[in-house]
């Protein structure tokens, strides 16, 4: 999925399903932003440190925030990287954090209102 393709379908989402205006959506994006850029950033510190555990916990709340948001395919990519955690493979998980970061980045930095 393509940064613009993550932000434009979160943000349909938002106003189809949830039912809120643009302004709300809008509103709602910028918070989801900042909720998910301090999630990938503990994912990278715990995998850096090979903890397991606040890796799990860190991809599980990207996986719950990411399907909130209406975005099941980048929620799949989270449930990659916990079983990614859960094997202790934290050079997949990195790797994984990476591409989510990517998918996310026009979300992330707010362009795209």
């Amino acid at each position: 999925m393509t940064p613009a393709a993550a932000r434009r379908q979160a943000r349909a989402f938002l106003r189809k399903r949830q039912m809120l205006s643009a302004a709300e959506a809008d509103q709602a994006l910028d918070v989801a932003a900042t909720v998910l850029g301090a999630a990938l950033d503990h994912l990278a510190v715990a995998a850096a440190a090979d903890d397991g555990r606040a890796c799990v916990e860190a991809a599980h709340g990207l996986k719950g925030n990411l399907l909130n948001l209406g975005l099941p395919e980048l929620a799949a990519l989270a449930q990659d990287i916990l079983d990614k955690a859960r094997e202790g493979s934290y050079q997949s998980v990195l790797t994984g954090r990476e591409k989510l970061a990517v998918s996310l980045a026009t979300l992330l930095d707010g362009s795209g209102n």
